[in-house]
């Protein structure tokens, strides 16, 4: 059957276990298609010179296979020690990144969101092939009972974001950005708007309670006449055409 995820990964290691912990930190990126893991050159060189690939993750000891396969848009390297020197190497061969060990969630999502964001805008990816690779990333299934967090691409210069849901006070818009007050006093910034940035987020935490505000029920304190309470001393108005569905709620 063929897969109808949009952007193939190459993965070529001698260790198993790297490529277990790789491939299982790539699962959480639900658009993206495995389409080979070898552990010899000649496997990789087959495979990348006959398909089409988009991201080629390769033990840097096997670097020197980029000279004999037709290059994917984004070569990432697997090393186990950072050397500058060596990195420079790399970078010059046509290496996009260099993931190190022990690999992280932190790291890959940072490198990730780079070549999602480059693959989007230079290569002319369908915007709705992009959008749906966000989609897949936070899509939950109809209870949510996996789902803590969003991934969020930033655009341009912006940084790529992990967001908990659970450390989110509430999210509010502010001119032609969005931003998002945590827990603990953090605010981030993104360019969107309310609507479609409340999409991200599951409807069954999340409310609208104005036409600027959507806030996290979870930290809802209090409610005093128009007022909505939220905890770390914030409050905001309650909208009309808001509240019957703000004490439905409110009230489960």
């Amino acid at each position: 059957m063929a897969s109808n995820k949009n952007l193939e990964v190459v993965i070529l290691s001698k260790e198993e276990s790297k490529v277990t912990a790789l491939k299982d930190l790539l699962s959480n990126f639900y658009s993206l298609n495995i389409a080979l893991v070898c552990h010899h050159t000649a496997e990789a060189i087959e495979y990348l010179n006959n398909h089409r690939s988009t991201i080629f993750f390769v033990d840097v000891d096997f670097a020197d296979i980029l000279h004999d396969v037709r290059k994917p848009p984004f070569i990432v390297g697997l090393c186990d020690k950072v050397n500058t020197k060596r990195v420079k190497q790399f970078l010059k061969m046509g290496f996009f990144e260099i993931f190190y060990t022990p690999y992280s969630e932190k790291d890959l999502n940072s490198i990730m969101g780079k070549i999602l964001n480059i693959y989007g805008t230079y290569n002319k990816l369908d915007q709705r092939i992009l959008q749906k690779v966000e989609e897949d990333r936070v899509s939950y299934n109809a209870n949510e009972r996996h789902t803590k967090s969003v991934f969020i691409l930033g655009t341009r210069n912006e940084q790529s974001t992990r967001i908990v849901f659970d450390k989110v006070l509430y999210i509010k818009k502010i001119g032609n950005q969005v931003c998002v007050c945590f827990e603990d006093g953090a605010k981030k910034y993104f360019r969107s708007n309310l609507k479609m940035f409340q999409s991200k987020f599951p409807k069954s935490k999340f409310q609208k309670i104005n036409r600027s505000v959507v806030v996290n029920m979870d930290k809802v304190s209090g409610v005093i006449k128009n007022k909505v309470l939220i905890a770390g001393n914030a409050n905001f108005e309650l909208s009309r055409s808001f509240k019957k569905d703000f004490r439905e709620r409110l009230s489960r």
